[in-house]
């Protein structure tokens, strides 16, 4: 990203707005600038840490790799086209892998550098190549010539010559390769921490890397206002871009934030918040939908005649199902499936791809079925994809009339952001033993099944280790359950097409893929019914009743059946409220420590944390409730929700600090009630 250029009167307005804005001000006490207060910088930096050591003992530590697909959202036309790639920026040399051609046809290759206001993109041709087959394979020295301040935001591969024609495929540098490769420390600007201490040396061409600590210091307020910060700007852009540096990952989460629940991308209205609001863990559901106004851009479909057929509304509200074209627009009211929404808490520990999924895995297993995000399948362009799916104005969605697609700042803010909620890490659930019976042999079926595991029968950690959405390859599978041959409710109410899960293979029945979706968590799965991607199975028992059925059993071996007898069945439920229970607990345990570690008490960021960690500390109750277990764990947990809600009515710092370390207390106990962790 190149930061766009302001002229000295421009610079002096920006100057003159905010001397005024101080000196309307002066003698008034400030309140302490804080955070967004969703999203958590601790839970983001291991995913990236991870991402680094793979890097760093990869044996090209200094290549950066932009895998190349078909982005939903720039290109209108469907294409098959994939690759990736390498740009080497130590050594200067690049490689271009490209599959999915069509021979004797000319393609370029392009290095793009997006600005971030509405300027037109900086390109530069990179290689052209007219193959004889469906593959290509381009190399050489990277460009010497380019812009001065030039940095790679997306490589893009389009039809000709000429840039401006409708992109082929197109990938996205992400917010894990600009920390890295500008070789980046990460800051906690609230609590004044060091998260990350980068001390390796950056390559020679770091440059050609966006400055992701620049772009959060000197965008955060562009996020805000489109007037605010424009001082800042001009002055970041006058700078060398060196590498280095330190982002403010707590800024950079909040500015994510902040576009994630309130931005509409000049759309209907909606936002991402709206199908995953916080309020309701991410996520929603036919009781959620119930509570929204008439006038909720939720059901834009019902009050604006050019959105008519965005959504099926009767489906939605009595099943919380969306409309998705998940197989291109070219039919967007009869080609088209219907899904729950999938909530967005813990991706950091779900998105690993299946790497043996054809015809081509996606970067990331961002949910369902493993391709609702556009172009390489990556978290990151799930937001173009949603973008473009949504928040229309018209079912023709045309990019600049009827939506504009996030910039590369927003995509960085709001791909950290996603990457900062939830648990930061799986349960090891061979260290954990429940204290109920009952619950604790849920947890002992769940892990070797109803019979002799030598012998027959499934494990349900053989797709959920850890009760996880990760196999114990460590990948997040896509496996056909053959849940789509359960005879759906919905159906009396209103038909729509079957799911045939991923990929966009015709298979003659009016259905798309190959029926394979990707495992969903089980930690959450307590608070965030219904189930499966259709929202087929209401409760618990019946996710396990389903799993011991015949759709699911009939078409395979015995080693990878189930027979859960009703006993099993409710002792494995009462698991999974288990589970999910010390998930809440330590989720709003999180949110208050985050309290105590920031100085500055910052009341609006310490009011969003707590009303979340309210949430969770209710959601705990109701989920234990729900199934009679853990009595005693309830009141404390009841405790600690009275502690957090008087701690909301008391704007005294100290008093609020003093009531927030007594929920924490109580919260330990109540999980110290429910499990016991063994070192």
């Amino acid at each position: 990203m190149r930061f766009p250029r302001f002229d000295l009167a421009a610079g002096a307005a920006a100057v003159l707005l905010c001397l005024a804005a101080l000196a309307s001000t002066t003698g008034q006490a400030q309140e302490p600038e804080g955070n967004y207060g969703i999203g958590i910088p601790d839970v983001f930096l291991p995913k990236y840490l991870a991402y680094r050591t793979q890097q760093l003992n990869g044996g090209s530590p200094d290549v950066m790799t932009v895998n190349l697909g078909y982005v939903k959202g720039l290109s209108r036309s469907f294409t098959s086209m994939t690759g990736a790639a390498a740009l080497n920026l130590e050594s200067g040399t690049y490689r271009v892998d490209l599959n999915g051609l069509t021979p004797a046809t000319l393609y370029t290759v392009w290095l793009v550098d997006r600005p971030e206001i509405d300027l037109p993109d900086t390109v530069f041709s990179l290689a052209s190549v007219v193959p004889l087959g469906s593959t290509a394979l381009l190399t050489g020295l990277l460009p010497l010539n380019l812009p001065l301040g030039f940095a790679i935001d997306r490589v893009v591969v389009t039809p000709g010559l000429v840039w401006g024609v409708e992109p082929l495929g197109a990938g996205t540098v992400n917010v894990f390769q600009k920390l890295f490769f500008r070789r980046s420390s990460i800051l906690n600007e609230s609590t004044g921490a060091v998260l990350f201490d980068e001390t390796t040396p950056a390559p020679t061409l770091s440059a050609l890397v966006p400055d992701l600590a620049a772009e959060t210091d000197a965008l955060g307020g562009l996020i805000a206002s489109p007037f605010a910060g424009l001082e800042t700007l001009s002055m970041a852009a006058t700078s060398s871009g060196s590498s280095g540096g330190s982002v403010k990952l707590d800024k950079l989460i909040s500015e994510g934030a902040k576009l994630f629940f309130e931005e509409t991308f000049e759309g209907n209205g909606r936002t991402c918040g709206t199908c995953h609001p916080s309020s309701n863990n991410l996520t929603i559901d036919a009781a959620f939908i119930s509570t929204r106004p008439a006038n909720d851009p939720l059901f834009v479909a019902e009050f604006n005649p050019a959105l008519a057929q965005l959504e099926r509304p009767q489906l939605m509200r009595s099943f919380g199902l969306i409309l998705e074209n998940l197989d291109g627009f070219s039919d967007p009211t009869n080609k088209f499936v219907m899904r729950g929404v999938p909530h967005t808490l813990g991706l950091q520990v779900s998105l690993a791809r299946d790497a043996g999924l054809v015809p081509a895995a996606p970067a990331e297993m961002t949910g369902w079925s493993g391709d609702g995000a556009p172009g390489t399948g990556s978290l990151r362009e799930f937001a173009i994809g949603a973008v473009t799916q949504h928040f229309t104005k018209t079912l023709q969605r045309v990019s600049g009339r009827d939506f504009v697609l996030p910039s590369e700042h927003q995509l960085d803010a709001m791909e950290a952001f996603q990457l900062s909620t939830g648990r930061d890490k799986d349960f090891d659930l061979t260290k954990i033993t429940f204290n109920n019976t009952r619950v604790d042999n849920g947890r002992f079926l769940f892990i070797n099944g109803a019979g002799n595991p030598n012998v027959t029968g499934g494990r349900c950690v053989g797709c959920h280790a850890n009760a996880g959405a990760l196999a114990a390859n460590n990948q997040n599978l896509n496996l056909n359950t053959n849940v789509e041959d359960v005879v759906h409710p919905a159906r009396s109410i209103q038909n729509f097409p079957k799911d045939g899960g991923f990929g966009q293979a015709n298979n003659g029945d009016g259905t798309f893929g190959n029926r394979t979706f990707n495992v969903a968590s089980v930690v959450e799965a307590a608070e965030s019914a219904p189930f499966f991607h259709n929202n087929v199975v209401d409760t618990l028992e019946n996710v396990v009743r389903f799993y011991s059925g015949p759709e699911f059993n009939n078409p395979r071996a015995g080693t990878a059946r189930f027979n859960f007898n009703a006993t099993q069945i409710d002792d494995l439920a009462d698991f999974m409220r288990g589970v999910n229970t010390l998930q809440n607990i330590d989720v709003a345990r999180r949110e208050l420590q985050e309290i105590l570690a920031n100085t500055r008490d910052p009341q609006q960021e310490q009011n969003t944390r707590l009303q979340s960690a309210f949430e969770d500390t209710q959601d705990g109750i109701n989920v234990l409730n729900e199934g009679g277990i853990f009595p005693s764990a309830v009141t404390k947990l009841t405790s600690a929700r009275n502690f957090i809600s008087q701690a909301q009515n008391n704007n005294d710092p100290s008093q609020r600090r003093l009531l927030v370390q007594n929920a924490i207390g109580t919260l330990g106990q109540a999980r110290s009630i429910v499990a016991t962790v063994s070192p």
